[in-house]
């Protein structure tokens, strides 16, 4: 599994950057849309790297590919 080290200092300057520009905390440009993409690609790698440690069967895709998922405060690709 890759490690994604999510910067939280980082994202607390961006989103008060963002809240005082008047952007909204969700949706695509959403203050609080990085939190939420780092969650969503930990979680799917950790979904992917158990379903990879099972037994190889016929007719199993093995391998990594770009998505986008939507949510109720958007779409995030991830």
């Amino acid at each position: 599994m890759e490690n994604h080290e999510f910067d939280v200092e980082a994202f607390r300057k961006e989103a008060i950057k963002k809240l005082q520009d008047g952007e909204g905390l969700l949706g695509e440009n959403g203050a609080f849309t990085p939190l939420l993409k780092s969650f969503l690609e930990q979680a799917l790698e950790g979904e992917l790297d158990a379903h990879l440690a099972e037994e190889d069967a016929p007719n199993r895709k093995n391998g990594r590919g770009k998505k986008r998922v939507r949510t109720s405060l958007g779409e995030i690709d991830i």
